[in-house]
């Protein structure tokens, strides 16, 4: 095989011979780091490969994270079109992280829970006595295939062994770390050398004889965390049914057979006949669509002068074209969304579980007549429901470097200055129409790498979410002041009320009925008598002594009867009542009051006399403020609150 260097990768099988099941597929002297992959030298490409890259330890993540952006350049050229998976482990076999993607992209990597050392690796103390040593630190577990580490956990329960290495003492503690499917191994006592231990100051622990101590029983492993991240899976046809099915782009087929999709524009309604060329001429793909880099397409209208050539494209397997520039961007990446206008097009490069989040590279090309290559370099889009990020700075910057490490873990071409779009939905960002809202825009911003550095700046760009609040917060303190303010007057009127209230000593109920809107008192016998009294019914109070023929005899407000379908009792009544005296015979020369009563269903008597129950002061209030929120159990201790909110909003104001 063909030797190569690639940063400290040398690969080839020249160093160690090929192994009838694993094949050497690079070896780093360096980090000491063999990458092997299933199969012979001659036969291991496959649709399907699996790499186990092996090193002594891995206690840092940096080699793994060199390595997976170095190998995609090595499959690039042995087996471009396979589908990857892989893991990382050490000499013993544990398992440190895996993988999966394709030759081009290893994808992200999720680590593992570390695995502990076996128990009996360490050797068994007989009868001696053990003193009190440091407790080991607890294993740390990567939880994310980004920079990121999960909380601690705890080692299994086994004391530390003392070692006495020459030449000078030291303690070595030992991790007991239970493998996985591991069986018993049995120890045989050796003596240990009894060296000073020196530890931080606890309390005297007594010096006890250990022998044959049975083992702890091991600790149920946690179940696995969620990735942080997880690099998204090119669908099988990577998008081409998102660009067939856009209304502005067409397919035509060349002469080669080899089909294309192209502007609709290029084309003219009366005659569409178009003459179409690709150099180098290439065999079409299985899906009867060109793919791969050409030198130059060009395309003219017969007997026209309308035509164009386009140098170094690159066609996508979606349908779209690219320059070559961007094949490292957008090589196994499927398309994930196409505007309706096929100037912009976007491919999803994973998503953040823990918040919600779609990450897109996003490309743009000009649409003015004939939609040429998408040639421009690229920008971000990240797609959530949840805005709340973007209301504090730093919580807003630590998704934003989320955002950063995924782009550069999926993508590492296209880690550049450019613009970073936050949106609810791909609607806020590319509306059908010019006009647009930005009711679900998050928020517009800058991120990347400028001059080698990753930045990033709070406070530049528009904040939409931000500006929503704010909107929100003054409309709130503006209603919370015009609040305070009505019910100072609210105030004022109850006491205007309560001191009123002397003047009706002993009749309160009545008075503040009457101030409710509800009818106490008979009118005057003339006006009785006026029949336009009766068009309408109003509440009134009444109360029930009786029933006399058809009539129900009442007391109150003074002696008269009254008419009604449901059945009255003798108690308190408020209902609505209208006049029925004009159009009642007098009784003995004169009129008895009469009114006709209302109700939806039976009638519910009132609980108190004078309907005490029904009438309070919040009633009346409500009635003179319909807008303050007051109803039947208000109390000045409610008006009084919100006086108080408005003092204290204001002095933070302030």
């Amino acid at each position: 095989m063909k030797n190569r260097a690639l940063a400290l990768l040398v690969v080839g099988a020249c160093g160690i011979a090929p192994q009838a099941w694993a094949h050497q597929l690079a070896y780093s002297k360096t980090e000491q780091i063999q990458v092997n992959v299933d199969g012979e030298a001659t036969s291991w490409c496959k649709p399907e490969v699996a790499i186990t890259m092996q090193r002594p330890t891995w206690d840092d993540q940096k080699p793994l994270n060199t390595l997976l952006s170095k190998l995609p350049y090595i499959l690039g050229q042995e087996c471009p079109t396979a589908q990857v998976t892989w893991k990382a482990v050490d000499a013993k076999g544990a398992v440190y992280a895996t993988g999966a993607g394709n030759a081009s992209n290893l994808g992200l990597a999720t680590l593992t829970s570390p695995t502990a050392a076996t128990a009996a690796a360490a050797p068994a103390v007989s009868v001696a006595p053990v003193a009190s040593p440091p407790t080991p630190p607890a294993a740390v577990a990567a939880a994310s295939v980004l920079p990121a580490v999960a909380a601690p956990t705890e080692p299994a329960g086994a004391a530390p062994v003392v070692a006495a290495p020459a030449p000078a003492p030291v303690t070595a503690p030992v991790i007991p770390q239970p493998a996985p499917e591991a069986s018993p191994v049995p120890v045989q006592p050796v003596p240990v050398a009894q060296v000073p231990v020196t530890v931080a100051p606890v309390a005297a622990v007594a010096t006890v004889p250990v022998e044959s101590a049975p083992a702890a029983p091991p600790k149920p492993a946690a179940p696995a965390e969620a990735p942080a991240a997880v690099a998204a899976v090119p669908t099988g046809d990577f998008g081409r049914s998102l660009v067939l099915d856009n209304r502005n782009l067409m397919g035509i087929t060349d002469g080669s057979g080899c089909k294309w999709v192209i502007s609709k524009s290029v084309t003219d309604e009366s005659d569409p006949s178009l003459s179409f060329a690709s150099t180098p001429a290439m065999p079409c793909s299985a899906s009867g669509y060109a793919e791969g880099s050409y030198d130059k397409l060009r395309w003219a209208v017969p007997n026209t002068y309308r035509g164009d050539t386009w140098s170094k494209i690159t066609v996508h397997p979606s349908g779209l074209m690219f320059n070559q520039a961007l094949v490292p961007a957008v090589k196994g990446k499927a398309l994930s969304f196409l505007n309706s206008r096929a100037d912009q097009a976007l491919f999803q490069l994973g998503e953040l579980h823990a918040r919600s989040m779609k990450v897109y590279l996003a490309f743009e090309r000009p649409n003015y007549r004939v939609l040429s290559p998408f040639s421009s370099d690229p920008y971000y889009v990240v797609i959530t429901a949840d805005e709340a990020f973007a209301l504090d700075a730093v919580e807003l910057k630590r998704a934003v470097v989320e955002v950063y490490q995924l782009v550069k873990a999926t993508s590492p071409t296209t880690v550049g200055l450019s613009n970073l779009f936050f949106a609810k939905n791909f609607e806020a960002l590319y509306p059908e129409g010019y006009a647009s809202e930005t009711k679900d825009s998050i928020l517009k911003t800058r991120m990347g790498e400028n001059r080698g550095e990753f930045y990033f700046d709070a406070r530049q760009g528009n904040n939409f979410a931000l500006r929503r609040e704010e909107i929100r917060l003054r409309e709130v303190r503006r209603l919370q002041q015009q609040m305070a303010e009505l019910h100072t007057r609210v105030l004022a009127r109850y006491e205007q009320l309560k001191s009123g209230m002397k003047e009706f000593e002993g009749r309160e109920a009545e008075a503040l009925a009457q101030m409710a809107g509800i009818k106490v008192t008979f009118p005057s016998p003339i006006a009785m008598q006026d029949p336009s009294s009766s068009k309408s019914a109003v509440p009134m109070m009444i109360h029930v002594t009786g029933k006399s023929g058809d009539f129900y005899e009442v007391d109150f407000p003074r002696k008269g009867r009254v008419q009604a379908d449901a059945e009255l009792e003798s108690q308190w009544y408020v209902l609505p009542a209208a006049n029925m005296t004009p159009f009642l015979a007098l009784e003995d020369g004169r009129a008895v009051p009469t009114y006709r009563v209302y109700t939806a269903g039976a009638a519910e008597a009132c609980k108190q006399d004078h309907c005490a129950d029904r009438v309070s002061f919040g009633a009346v209030l409500a009635k003179e403020f319909p807008s303050a929120g007051i109803d039947f159990n208000w109390t000045p201790a409610v008006s009084q609150q919100h006086v108080i909110d408005w003092q204290q909003a204001s002095a933070q104001i302030q």
